[in-house]
């Protein structure tokens, strides 16, 4: 009866192909980091597209809601204004 005799890898064979293994996980955590970093630089941009008068007109649109919900009420018109700055300004802050 003949026997099969196993052939054993040699070590370097083995260290290199948990080598290579081990690259390939960096080279996907870094793809990964760069994708993240350029949601991150695409909402920013977004946010730069809001012109003055247009961030002008949603504060107008903001503060003309607040004093709405005031029915009209005279006296705080500098408050309504600048609720609705910070609230705008906060809203593209977040884009």
């Amino acid at each position: 009866m003949k026997r099969k005799t196993v052939k054993k890898k040699p070590a370097a064979k083995t260290a290199a192909k948990k080598k290579a293994a081990v690259k390939k996980k960096v080279v996907k955590k870094a793809a990964s980091k760069k994708k993240a970093a350029k949601k991150r630089t695409v909402k920013k941009a977004v946010a730069r597209k809001v012109g003055d008068q247009e961030r002008y007109e949603m504060i107008q649109r903001h503060a003309y809601f607040l004093a709405e919900a005031r029915n009209f009420e005279p006296g705080h018109e500098l408050e309504d204004w600048i609720e609705a700055e910070r609230f705008v300004d906060e809203m593209l802050r977040k884009m």
